[in-house]
């Protein structure tokens, strides 16, 4: 139950945090690709971390509430930091793309936008590594109980 309210918790977090990305006046990146016009605001990548944590505050609800499943809770806590890892990191690269990219500094400063890159895209990978090696776990306990009991 415990990563079902923190990811709950997160998602709020991350709701405000959009929510204060809105109404601040915050740069945007402005992308040309194939002919279609993108521009992405500071708020969608909050808005993804918001939209993930519900999904998976909801999954570890219902695998605990509806299959009386128990989550092994090392695991789901590492799923937790390595996901908050992924937010934090993707924020500060969107932070320092968008600097870059509206003409702020350029050259070797914004040349080290791949360390929280890479560290954001290793640690999604990673969070969904764990939550599928913590889901396995889990539906192994439980056809290992409902056949048991037979």
């Amino acid at each position: 139950m415990l990563p079902a309210k923190l990811f709950t918790s997160l998602a709020i977090v991350f709701a405000v945090l959009a929510g204060f990305a809105y109404l601040n006046p915050f740069q945007s990146v402005d992308t040309h690709v194939h002919g279609t016009y993108w521009v992405s605001g500071p708020g969608l990548v909050l808005l993804f971390c918001m939209v993930a944590s519900a999904n998976f505050a909801v999954l570890y609800y219902a695998g605990y509430r509806f299959f009386h499943a128990p989550w092994k809770r090392g695991l789901s806590l590492l799923h937790v930091v390595l996901f908050l890892c992924f937010a934090i990191s993707f924020s500060i690269v969107f932070a320092l793309s968008t600097r870059a990219a509206n003409g702020g500094e350029a050259g070797a400063a914004s040349g080290w936008i791949i360390v929280p890159w890479l560290l954001g895209m290793s640690s999604i990978v990673a969070s969904f590594a764990v939550f599928a090696i913590n889901l396995t776990l889990t539906v192994v306990h439980i056809v290992r109980t409902r056949f048991a009991r037979q």
